[in-house]
C-alpha cells in the first residue's frame, strides 16, 4: 500500500536513477578478451586472466552453470535462492581441451568454450544451437558490473520474469524489446509500462519452435535484462555487482524446465485447503464491529467465504505486533468468533517496528543484535507507517532478515498471533520501502549480516522480502509444527516459492489492470511462483459494478483468490454493487467452492513438480505458433482453458481452442480445436473449456471449507475413446501427507462408438495409494455426452455385478440423465470397482 503521500511515479522513476548511476558507462565496458586452456578443479572448469573469471559446470545432463566473476578469482559460493544441485549425475561427462577451444559433453548436451575470444555455446547432442553468446558482443566487464550479451533469433519467443508488467511474450517485438531490471520497488499504482515493481524473479523460458530451454541468473544486486531493445539480435544480460552466476537449464519441454528450475530452487509447498477458498481484505476493515459486519453478510447473504484480513488500521499506531486498544480492545475474542463461523483470520505484518524503548520487540531487537545498522554501527532508522500514527508517531527499526539468528527471533514473536488463533500472516512493505525520498528504500550503504559474510544493502535489496517470508515461514512451522504455515507477502526473490504466496502489488480498478492480471501470473508461475494472485476489482480507485463481477469471475481462477481495496475506496464486497450482481458474484464464488477439489488437486501437483495450475497456452502447446503471442486466456492444470471477458460491456468472446475436440464446461457441446470461436456472453458468462477426454474434479457449494467432508465428490468425465486422471486428497490441514496420510486414485474411462451413436461405456475406479480417507459420502460420476442407457451396473474387484436403479431424482442412488450428461451416484467405498454403462 502508499504512504499517505504516495510516491508512485518518483519510486519508479527513482529506481532508474538509482540504476542508471550503478551501471559503467559504454566507454567503461571492456570485452573479457582471450582466455587461456582452462584448469580443472573436479568438475568444474575454470578460465582465468586478468579481467575475469569464470567456471563451468555441468550439473546435471541437462544443466549448465556459468560462474563470471569480473575478478581474478572467485567468491564465495553462496545462494539465497537455490537450495539442490542435485538434478541427476552428469554423467561421465566428455571434456576435451584444445588450444581454441574446449569442449564438456553430456547426455544431453555439448558446450562448447571458445578460447580466443572467449565465448559461451550450448547445443543438444544433436548439435542444435540453443544457447550462445552473441557474436562481436559476447562477454564485458566493468568491475565490479558484469555484462554478457546472448544472441535472440529472429524466432525465439522469450517469456518469465516473474513480478513485471507488459505482455506474456517478453520479446515485445511490436515494442522494440522490452528492458527490465530486477530492484524490488514500491510501486503503487503500475501499469502495463511499470518497471521495476515489488518483485524479482531474474529467470526467462526461450521457446523456439516448439522447443525450450531456461536460464536463470543467481545474483541478488541489480540486474537487468534487455530483450532485444538495445540490439534487436541479442539479449543482454548486466549486473552491477557479485558474480553473473547463471543455470542454463535444457527442457526439450517447457514443462521440464520448470521442473528443473523447481528441484533447483525449491518447490511450493502444499498451501492448506482453507487457503484456496475467498479470501475478503480492505486496507482497512475497522473497529472489530465493522468485521463482525462483514462477517455475519458473508453467512447471512449466502455467499462462501473463508478468511477475512486485518490491514494495518487493526494495529497500536500502524506498529506491528500490536492491536489498537480502542478498535480492537479483544483480538482473541474476536478471532474466536470468527473461527466459530468458519473464517480464519490473517493480520498483516510490516518489517519496520517501532523505535519505542521500553517495548519488548524493539529492546530485545536492540540486546541481541537484530536491527539493520548505518556503516558506522548506529542502528538504521526511517520513517514508515508507525511515523504516520496519529498519536506518538516516530520512526521505525529494520530486522536484518540476513542474519539466521535475527530470523528465529522474529520467527518466534508470532507467538503472540498463533496464541490468539491468527491462521496466517500477511508480509507486506517488504520491498524493503520506506518514506524517505528520493529512492523510498533503504540507503544503500546500510549493512546487512548476510549469512555471516556482511555486506550492504545494494546485495540485499532484493532477498530482504524473501528472507523475511522464510523468518515468518520457519516462525509459525516452529510455534505449530502440526500444521502448514500460510504466508503472503508483496516482495521476494527467485526461490520465494518455498515460503510464502505472493500478489503483485498496488494494482489500480481499471479494465487493462484486469487485462494485465492474466500476463503478470502467468509470468509468475514461469518463475517458479505457482501461488499467486492480484487484488481482485482493484487496490486503488473504485471499480464499476461491471468491472468488479469481471474480476471476479477471472478470479475464480486465481490460484490465490482476494478481494482488497483501498482506504478511501467504495465498499469492495461481493454485495456492494446491487441485487443483480450479488447473484452474479455468488455464482461465480460458488463456482470456485465447487472446483475446490479440483484446485486442490492441481495445487498439489504444483507442490510437487512446479509446473503451476493457472498457465499460459504456449506452457500447453508449445509447438502452436497461435499460443505465442496470447496472453488474454490461460490453461488451469492441462485440462480447463479459461477465457474470462476482458473488457468492458462485451457481449461477444473470441476464443482460440488448440488442435483437437473441446467441450463447453458449461453445456458440454463439443468445439472444433484449432481455430478461433466467437461466442455470445451475458453477464453471468465466464467461458471455460475442456480437452477432449478432460476429468473435472468437483463437489457441491459450501459455505467453508469446513464444511467440505461428507458432501459428494463430483468426477465430470468428457468425451474421449479412452482417458485417466489422477486426484490427490487429504486432510488438507496437517504434514500428515508427508508419511502416507493421503488418498490418491485414478479414474478411467473407455467409450466405445461415437458421439451421434454411443457404445459401452466403462469407468474404473483405481485401488486408492495412501492411509487416509475422508467422512463418509457419495461419489457422483458424470458421463458428458452419452444418452439414456440401457442399464448401469456396477462391478466390484472381485467380479461381482450388480444393476443400479434409475434415480428418481438428483441425489438418491442410481442413474439419472441431466440432459446429455449421465449421471451415477454410488456409495464411495474408497476401494478399485467399475461402472459399465450398457446402451439402449
Amino acid at each position: 500500500m502508499p504512504p499517505t503521500t504516495c510516491p508512485c511515479r518518483p519510486v519508479v522513476l527513482a529506481a532508474a536513477i538509482v540504476l542508471a548511476a550503478a551501471l559503467p558507462s559504454s566507454a567503461q565496458w571492456a570485452g573479457v578478451g582471450d582466455m587461456p586452456a582452462p584448469a580443472r578443479e573436479g568438475d568444474t572448469l575454470v578460465f582465468r586472466n586478468a579481467r575475469a573469471t569464470v567456471a563451468v559446470t555441468a550439473i546435471a545432463p541437462e544443466v549448465v552453470r556459468v560462474r563470471i566473476a569480473p575478478a581474478t578469482r572467485l567468491g564465495r559460493d553462496h545462494s539465497y535462492a537455490v537450495v539442490s544441485r542435485d538434478l541427476g549425475t552428469p554423467g561421465a561427462a566428455d571434456i576435451r581441451i584444445g588450444p581454441r577451444e574446449t569442449t564438456l559433453t553430456t547426455t544431453a548436451l555439448r558446450v562448447r568454450l571458445a578460447h580466443r575470444p572467449f565465448g559461451v555455446t550450448i547445443a543438444d547432442r544433436a548439435g542444435r544451437v540453443l544457447d550462445e553468446d552473441a557474436a562481436g558482443l559476447g562477454l564485458n566487464v566493468a568491475a565490479p558490473a558484469t555484462k554478457v550479451y546472448k544472441r535472440l533469433r529472429h524466432d525465439d519467443q522469450i517469456y518469465g520474469f516473474g513480478s513485471k508488467s507488459g505482455r506474456l511474450n517478453r520479446r515485445g517485438k511490436m515494442r522494440g524489446g522490452y528492458y527490465y531490471t530486477m530492484w524490488n520497488t514500491d510501486a503503487y499504482g503500475y501499469d502495463w509500462g511499470t518497471d521495476p515493481i515489488y518483485a524479482s524473479f531474474p529467470v526467462y523460458l526461450v521457446v523456439n519452435q516448439g522447443r525450450a530451454h531456461g536460464v536463470f541468473v543467481d545474483n541478488t544486486f541489480r540486474t537487468s535484462f534487455d530483450i532485444g531493445k538495445e540490439f534487436p539480435d541479442a539479449l543482454g544480460i548486466t549486473t552491477t555487482g557479485g558474480e553473473l552466476d547463471y543455470y542454463f537449464i535444457d527442457g526439450p519441454e517447457p514443462k521440464q524446465v520448470l521442473e528443473r528450475y523447481a528441484t533447483l530452487t525449491g518447490r511450493m509447498p502444499l498451501p492448506p485447503l482453507w487457503a484456496l477458498g475467498l479470501h475478503q481484505s480492505r486496507w482497512s476493515y475497522y473497529p472489530d464491529s465493522r468485521v463482525r459486519f462483514i462477517a455475519d453478510n458473508f453467512r447471512q447473504r449466502g455467499i462462501p467465504a473463508d478468511t477475512l484480513w486485518l490491514d494495518i488500521h487493526a494495529l497500536d499506531g500502524y506498529n506491528p505486533l500490536t492491536w489498537d486498544p480502542q478498535r480492537f480492545p479483544d483480538p482473541r475474542g474476536l478471532v474466536q468468533e470468527l473461527a466459530a463461523q468458519g473464517f480464519h483470520t490473517v493480520v498483516i505484518v510490516d518489517p519496520h517496528p517501532k523505535k519505542a524503548p521500553g517495548w519488548d520487540v524493539y529492546d530485545s531487537g536492540v540486546a541481541g543484535g537484530h536491527f539493520v545498522t548505518n556503516p558506522d554501527g548506529s542502528l538504521f532508522e526511517a520513517n514508515v507507517w508507525p511515523a504516520n500514527a496519529r498519536e506518538g508517531a516516530g520512526p521505525s527499526v529494520f530486522p536484518d532478515f540476513s542474519r539466521p539468528a535475527t530470523r528465529a527471533w522474529w520467527g518466534a514473536l508470532y507467538k503472540r498471533l498463533t496464541d490468539i488463533g491468527m491462521a496466517g500472516i500477511w508480509n507486506d512493505m517488504n520491498e524493503p520501502a520506506v518514506f524517505t525520498a528520493p529512492f523510498w528504500t533503504m540507503p544503500l550503504e546500510v549493512r546487512h549480516d548476510n549469512e555471516g559474510e556482511p555486506t550492504d544493502h545494494r546485495e540485499i535489496h532484493n532477498v530482504y522480502g524473501q528472507l523475511m517470508t522464510r523468518a515468518t515461514y520457519e516462525g509459525l512451522l516452529t510455534l505449530r509444527p502440526g500444521e502448514r504455515p500460510f504466508v503472503l507477502t508483496r516482495a521476494t526473490f527467485a526461490g520465494g516459492q518455498r515460503y510464502a504466496a505472493l500478489w503483485p502489488g498496488d494494482n489500480q480498478s481499471r479494465w487493462e489492470d484486469l487485462r494485465h492480471s492474466l500476463p503478470i501470473l502467468n509470468s509468475l508461475g514461469l518463475a517458479g511462483m505457482p501461488f499467486v494472485g492480484v487484488d481482485i476489482g482493484g487496490f486503488g480507485d473504485s471499480p464499476t459494478a461491471e468491472l468488479f463481477t469481471r474480476w471476479l469471475q477471472a478470479g475464480v481462477f486465481y490460484p490465490f483468490m482476494r478481494i482488497h481495496s483501498a482506504d478511501g475506496t467504495n465498499d469492495q464486497e461481493p454485495w456492494s454493487f446491487g441485487v443483480e450482481h450479488e447473484r452474479v458474484n455468488r455464482r461465480a464464488i460458488e463456482l470456485r467452492y465447487e472446483l475446490l477439489p479440483h484446485v486442490y488437486n492441481e495445487m498439489h501437483r504444483a507442490s510437487t513438480t512446479g509446473v503451476p495450475a493457472m498457465r499460459p497456452l504456449v506452457l500447453e502447446f508449445p509447438a502452436d505458433p497461435r499460443t505465442y503471442e496470447m496472453d488474454d486466456q490461460f490453461m488451469f492444470g492441462a485440462e480447463l482453458l479459461v477465457a474470462p471477458v476482458l473488457f468492458e460491456a462485451h457481449r461477444t468472446r473470441d476464443v482460440y481452442l488448440p488442435a483437437g475436440d473441446w467441450y463447453d464446461f458449461w453445456t458440454g457441446a463439443r468445439f472444433e480445436g484449432g481455430r478461433v470461436h466467437r461466442l455470445e456472453v451475458t453477464l453471468a458468462s465466464i467461458p471455460v473449456f475442456v480437452r477432449a477426454g478432460g476429468m473435472v474434479f468437483g463437489q457441491p457449494a459450501v459455505a467453508h471449507t469446513g464444511l467440505m467432508p461428507g458432501n459428494a465428490l463430483r468426477v465430470t468425465m468428457f468425451p474421449a475413446a479412452e482417458s485417466a486422471r489422477t486426484l490427490y486428497e487429504d486432510d488438507g490441514v496437517s504434514f500428515a501427507y508427508r508419511e502416507g496420510g493421503f488418498l490418491s486414485r485414478t479414474f478411467a474411462q473407455q467409450r466405445e462408438g461415437t458421439a451421434a451413436a454411443s457404445g459401452r461405456v466403462q469407468v474404473s475406479v483405481g485401488a486408492p495409494d495412501g492411509t487416509w480417507r475422508p467422512a463418509p459420502r457419495a461419489l457422483e460420476l458424470r458421463l458428458v455426452g452419452l444418452k439414456a442407457p440401457a442399464a448401469v451396473r456396477l462391478v466390484g474387484a472381485d467380479g461381482a455385478s450388480e444393476p443400479l436403479p434409475e434415480a428418481s431424482e438428483a441425489g438418491a442412488t442410481g442413474w439419472r440423465m441431466d440432459g446429455t450428461t449421465l449421471v451415477v451416484r454410488v456409495d464411495d467405498r474408497f476401494a478399485a470397482f467399475s461402472v459399465i454403462v450398457d446402451p439402449s
